[in-house]
This record gives C-alpha cells, structure tokens and sequence, in this order.
C-alpha cells in the first residue's frame, strides 16, 4: 500500500472520528433531561455556597462551542429577606463525565446578580448569603469555582438612611475545606477598586467565633491593607494589623465625602497601626503616621457622634510643619498693602469634628517657628479651636488659644495670647513686620472680631495689647544724640534722623483697640539719657499712623519730676510700612538763637492786631446798625449826609 494510501485513509478515519464527536454533542442534549441539569446546578450550587438555591427560570445545555448550562432567574437567600439574585446563571460542564452520562459542573458564573447586605442596629451582618461554608459531607472536588460578572452589591445601615452601592462587580470565589477566597474589582463611588479578602474559618465565624481575616483594597487615591482577626458578637469586632498609603489626603476623603478643615496639606499620607474595630468605634493603637512629610506616633479613635464622625487622639513628633495648612487663606491683598477682601469659607467646619493633641519638638508655620510645643486642636459644632498650652517663642515662654466659627455678622475670630520674655527683634518681626526693637519683652493680645473677610473682621476689631521690655534698644535712630544735636543747633540738619540705636532700660505701651482703630493709652520709653513719651492712634484696619509724642533729655542728677532741659515734641505718620518721623518746626524754632527774636516779634505783632481789633469793634458797632438799607448796604448817619 502505497504512502498516499495510508494518508487517505488517515484522513478518512480522523474527519469521521470528528463528524461521529459533533454528531453526538449535537444528540447528547436531548439524551440529558432538565431534571438532570438542575440537580446538577443545584448541587453545585449549595457545594459551593451552602445554600440551596431557588431557580425559576428554564433551564438549557448547550455543548457547543463549549459544554455550558444556562440558567435564568436564579436565588440564593434565607427566604425571610432579599439576598443574593442573578439575572443569568451560566454553569460550564466536565466533557468527559457527560460523555458518560453524569452532568458535573466545573465553574458557575454569575452574570449580573444583585446581593444586598444590611448592617444591623447592634453592627450584626445580615445577608441573604449566608458566610458559612459547604457541608463536610461534600467532597472538595465537587465545589465548584465562583464568578460574578457585572454585578451590583447594596449595603445598607439599619440604624441610618445610608446606602452604598458598589457597582461593575467582577469577582472569584472559590472554598478550601472552610476558608473562603475571593478576589475581584468594583467601582466604589464612580472609583475604580481592586479587592482580595480571605476569611480564614467561616464555619467558625458563623458561630460567633474570631476568624482571621485577610484584606486589601487599592483605588487609585487610597491603598488599604488589614491583616488580623474578625468576629460578629454583639456586633462586628475585627482587630490586627492596619495599613493603609494615598498620594493625596485629601482625593481620598473626598472619595468618602469628607472634607478637610484647611485649603491647603492633606497630601502624601501612610499609616500603620493596631486596629480595633467595633460597631461604635475605629481605635488605632501603637499608631505611627506620615502626612506631608511630618512624622508622629500616637493613637487615634474615630467615632460617630450622630451622624457626624469624631476623631480623638493624641500624636507626638519630632518636628511638624503646618505651612501647608496655613495656604489658601489670604490675610493680606493681591496688592500686598491692604486686607483680603476675599470671603472666608468656614463649610470644612461642618464636615467632621475632631479633638487632637499634638506635641513636637519643633512646630513651624511659615516663617514662625516655635520649640517644644503642646498644642490642642477642637472642631466641634462648626467651631475651630487652637490651644498652646505650652510652646517655646524665639526663647521666650508663649501661651494662648484662637477660636474661629461663625457669628451674627459672618465668621468670628477671637485670639488671646501671652508671650513672655521673647527676643523682640526676630519675635516682632515674625508677628507684625516690626524689626526695630532688640531685647527681651512680654506681649500680651486679647483681640476678637467678626465679618465675611479679612478686611471686614479688622475693620471691627477690638480688644487691647500691651507690651513691655527691659534692658534692649531701639534701632534706625539715637533719639539722644538728635536731641543733642538739636540743642544746640536747632535749625541745622533736622530733616534726617536714621541711623544709630536708642538704648533703654524700660519700655512700656499699652494700646485699645475699638472698631480697627488702635489708641495708645500710654507709652513710653525711658533710659538715664533719654525720655520718650507717645499718644495718638494708629489705624489697623487702614494700617497707617498718626501718632504725637515728646522726646526729651535727662540731666543726670536732676530731681524728679523737675523740668527737662529740652523737650522736643514729635509726629509720627505714614505707613506702617514707610512712617515718616517730623519735629514740631515752632519748638524747634523756639530754642534757636537767631529766629527766636523773629518769632517773638510775629508773635508780638499778632497780639496787637488782636487788641486793636478788639478795640475797635464796639465803635464798628455803634455805626452800623441805624444806617443799615433794606439790601444789606450801610449808609451813612444823616448828620455826615448833610454836611457840604
């Protein structure tokens, strides 16, 4: 037989092996009845779940182009509430077995089921798949694999009206002996969502008892890990190991519609910690924390208090720094000389509360810095609250607290603070810009105000602020070498006065403030050579001055209160930014030689014209009433008409 042959009849034989195979998977449906399919389907299905199912719709095998049942209208519930429901119910079969005759299922796949699943009042779980595993009395090899394609997930809160729902639900489930694994993606709030989970005993867990329990959730803004133990008594308890990692803060709570109470921060965040979960409370112990780039350990609880969450806790840090948080709010103008106009937006206030305690080493807020700092931070009831309860300011000791909340007329800002023997120079000029002070000094503010802006709250500010320092001097001016210089010659030069410093041995100012306009109610400043006093007021709310003052000379030796030798009185006026600083011109002329004879004589002058004047009036008024014509026009008395 040639080789052509024998190919022929290969060929032959193999096309009739092939039409004999799809001849008989197109006949062997109508040998296997549907009786035989849903005994099968509903074997597999409680093999897997445990639950035996309700199936109400038709059901139809197919073996090309795979061997496959399809279901419709399939349920898995307790019968008392809805659970877990399938549009299409598609189960793949084992070519081998069906050959012969039995109908064994290898893999169901769910497409677009729908299960709900409701937290009780007391944290229970009730769902209408029941988390327990097959019978022992079913072997391993007859569980098939689960699948869930384009599915929905509900859960509700019994004790509020809130519902989540979980939508494009792409899920495996499969059983070994009790553990249950299941992997899977979801869109969580419009969020595409990676999941893993493992629970490690249901049969345990169905019984009230802890089994472990293993999760992961990734989203594009927040990535969680929890590895530990779960349990459902008097509620839900879960507790073990917590991680959890966000590029951005701030997109993840967002992603569970929270808020954060600043516009600034809440960036790069990461977390580990024991958790304990329970149906009140989230508590976070041996808790360490990163959150832009500042480092603490501590503890956290997080709460609900109503319907508002509540976060508690106490964190402690090497160094912290909040100048991302201070962002996005404007004290100053776009034009950098007047106030912010822009409105104030207190919404953040009303997102959650919380009640931390923070301390660090090392605090930084711009350009403020502050040392071994104890710090209280409250939101509660839309109202935002910061306590120093103990910091240390450029070496001095500072203590206050500055409230912000809503008001009659807008947001409402009270400060009161206390700084104590701090360097004058570098803590002023970080405060209020002023740099001309050195020393040490203690500043005292108590300050409140209310509006929709910056610009409105300092228009209505109030309160008072006194200062007083020792031992330090002020620079850009020697108030005792001007006088001198004046003394002498008090016409030469006056116009400039900068350079040098002004030592002191004591300077005090106490200031009241009302509706944005501070008074001074007393000043003064005083060393063995010179005396400086001030009055006046200087506009917050427009920031300019306009201040009066005296500067004067003290003679060694001089009895108290005895006249000075020479007292030049002063303003002030300008800017903050830019005052200009003028010597009253009369005094001045006064104590010179040359011009005092002149001024003597204007002076002299004025007061004769004055007596005459005063004179003359009585005479002006005799003659000109009688005379006096209907149009306001004097006339002359009749005895001078008369008169040739």
């Amino acid at each position: 037989m040639s080789v052509l042959t024998r190919m022929q009849r290969i060929t032959v034989g193999a096309l009739g092996v092939v039409f004999l195979l799809a001849g008989g998977l197109v006949v062997l449906p109508y040998f296997v009845s549907e009786h035989q399919i849903r005994a099968a389907v509903t074997r597999s299905l409680t093999a897997a779940t445990g639950v035996e199912p309700q199936i109400a719709g038709a059901a139809r095998l197919a073996l090309l182009p795979r061997p496959a049942i399809r279901l419709d209208d399939v349920r898995l519930d307790d019968g008392t509430r809805p659970g877990f429901s399938a549009g299409t119910l598609q189960a793949t079969v084992r070519i081998l077995p069906l050959l012969l005759g039995r109908v064994e299922i290898a893999s169901l796949t769910f497409e677009r089921p729908r299960l709900s699943i409701e937290i009780g009042a007391d944290g229970a779980l009730i769902v209408g798949l029941p988390l327990r595993s097959p019978a022992n009395s079913i072997e391993n090899t007859d569980r098939p694999e689960l699948r869930i394609v384009d599915g929905i997930v509900e859960l509700s809160f019994a004790d509020a009206e809130r519902r989540e729902t979980f939508s494009a639900v792409e899920a495996s489930l499969a059983w070994t002996e009790s553990s249950l694994t299941a992997t899977g993606s979801l869109l969580m709030r419009n969020v595409p969502t990676s999941i893993s989970l493992l629970i490690a005993d249901t049969n345990v867990l169905g019984r009230g008892g802890r089994s472990g329990l293993r999760l992961r959730l990734e989203a594009e803004s927040l990535r969680v890990g929890f590895d530990g133990g779960l349990a459902f008594r008097n509620g839900i308890q879960a507790d073990g190991a917590l991680a959890a990692e966000s590029h951005s803060l701030r997109a993840a709570l967002a992603w569970f519609s929270l808020v954060p109470p600043t516009r600034g921060g809440f960036g790069p965040f990461k977390l580990k910690a024991q958790a304990a979960l329970t149906s009140a409370a989230l508590a976070l112990t041996g808790l360490s924390i990163e959150l832009d780039g500042n480092r603490a350990e501590g503890g956290l609880t997080l709460k609900r208090d109503g319907s508002r969450p509540v976060l508690q806790g106490t964190l402690a840090g090497d160094s912290a720094n909040f100048t991302p948080y201070s962002g996005g709010f404007a004290v100053i103008g776009e034009d950098g000389r007047d106030w912010s106009r822009e409105p104030i937006d207190l919404d953040a206030l009303d997102a959650f509360d919380f009640d931390l305690r923070l301390s660090a080493g090392r605090v930084v807020v711009g350009k403020t810095e502050l040392a071994r700092v104890a710090i209280a931070a409250v939101q509660k009831g839309g109202r935002f609250t910061v306590s120093v309860g103990e910091a240390q300011f450029y070496e001095g000791a500072l203590r206050g607290a500055m409230a912000l909340g809503r008001g009659g007329a807008g947001p409402e800002v009270k400060i009161e603070a206390n700084i104590s023997n701090f360097d004058l120079e570098r803590g002023l000029g970080e405060l209020a810009g002023i740099r001309r002070l050195e020393g040490k000094g203690t500043l005292g503010l108590v300050l409140e105000g209310a509006g929709p802006s910056v610009h409105a709250i300092v228009r209505a500010l109030s309160g008072q602020a006194t200062l007083t320092a020792s031992n330090g001097s002020l620079n850009g001016i020697n108030v005792e070498q001007v006088l001198r210089r004046l003394e002498h010659k008090p016409l030469s030069g006056a116009a400039d006065f900068r350079g040098g410093r002004t030592s002191f041995e004591r300077l005090m100012a106490k200031l009241r403030i009302t509706r944005g306009t501070a008074r001074v109610e007393e000043a003064q400043v005083d060393s063995p050579q010179v005396r400086v006093t001030l009055a006046g007021e200087a506009s917050i709310a427009n920031r300019d001055l306009d201040l009066k003052g005296t500067a004067s000379l003290v003679r060694p030796g001089s009895a108290a209160g005895a006249p000075q030798a020479f007292d030049l009185p002063f303003i002030v006026q300008g800017s903050w930014d830019k005052p200009f600083l003028l010597p009253d011109p009369s005094a001045l002329i006064q104590r010179s030689g040359a011009a005092a004879p002149l001024l003597d004589a204007v002076r002299k002058q004025s007061a004769r014209e004055k007596t005459a004047r005063s004179s003359i009036a009585p005479i002006a008024g005799a003659l000109t009433s009688p005379g006096e014509d209907s149009r306001g026009v004097t006339a002359a008395p009749a005895a001078v008409r008369d008169t040739p």
